[in-house]
């Protein structure tokens, strides 16, 4: 209780309301992460617009890094403990569903993949031993954790509409269609990525070819962007609209970024190559 009588946790419910402008539940709590969310999206695209992330390439002049492998890890690793606890330890009324299962399998699927497999078959650069800034590396735990939290609770508790016949839903059906689709595409660009190394020369850097790398610069945004949007149309929740909306905010000006990169590092041999920045053929 607090000192006048009332109950804190009514207390705080009343201040989670009072700051959430973004309402899709009941929950002041779950409409307070929306509204994180939003100002996460926000924010993501004015910092990645002023300046790239300092990884990978960008990150060749920060002065706090960890090694690649390690610096990927830890920006993913809060996903998946968060997820984990809030789907499975913390549960909901609608957790062992058969829809909200596959949703949670196809969560865990890929960040499996993404926070484990993919820092794990990294090949960098000899010279490339840490270019990973602590920024993104730690920094970017709030928006991994409110991405888990969003899911989670989605899928056991928010998403109502998840627990009927969603499985033969056309946003459902289309959405499952193209989460595999550009999941599939995703590891395969991932891999021509990595098979770069080592490039001709012992040169730190070369030219992608293959795939959609032959019509866009970051082939590899492409497909996760695919990827999201196939799942925001499979659950249908802010959750979706979060991961696909950040994603955009920080793929959309870090293509640009990459795309004039190379266009400064290998000069005319790129540019006769025309490639997009982001979505091939288009833009």
């Amino acid at each position: 209780m607090s000192t006048d009588g009332e109950p804190k946790e009514h207390g705080t419910h009343r201040l989670l309301n009072a700051i959430s402008f973004v309402r899709v539940t009941s929950s002041p709590h779950y409409n307070f992460a929306c509204t994180l969310a939003l100002a996460l999206v926000i924010t993501a695209g004015i910092t990645e617009t002023l300046d790239p992330t300092a990884y990978g390439k960008f990150g060749l002049e920060a002065n706090w890094t960890l090694p690649p492998r390690l610096g990927w890890w830890c920006m993913e690793f809060p996903v998946t403990v968060s997820f984990l606890y809030f789907y499975f330890v913390q549960g909901g009324p609608q957790s062992h569903e058969l829809v909200p299962r596959i949703c949670a399998a196809i969560f865990c699927m890929h960040y499996c993949y993404r926070g484990w497999i993919y820092p794990y078959l990294l090949r960098p650069h000899p010279g490339a031993q840490s270019n990973f800034s602590l920024l993104p590396a730690l920094g970017g735990w709030l928006v991994t954790v409110t991405h888990g939290y969003l899911n989670a609770r989605w899928f056991a508790e928010h998403g109502k509409h998840l627990r009927r016949s969603w499985h033969r839903h056309p946003c459902f059906v289309l959405g499952l269609i193209l989460y595999l689709t550009g999941f599939v595409a995703l590891v395969y660009h991932d891999n021509i990525m990595r098979d770069l190394r080592p490039c001709p020369g012992g040169e730190r850097y070369c030219i992608p070819r293959g795939g959609l790398f032959e019509y866009a610069t970051q082939a590899v945004y492409f497909c996760e962007l695919w990827a999201w949007l196939g799942f925001l149309l499979m659950s249908c929740g802010p959750n979706g609209a979060f991961i696909f909306l950040v994603s955009l905010a920080n793929l959309v000006p870090r293509s640009i970024s990459s795309h004039e990169w190379y266009l400064r590092k290998f000069g005319e041999d790129y540019a006769s190559l025309n490639r997009r920045y982001l979505v091939p053929f288009v833009w």
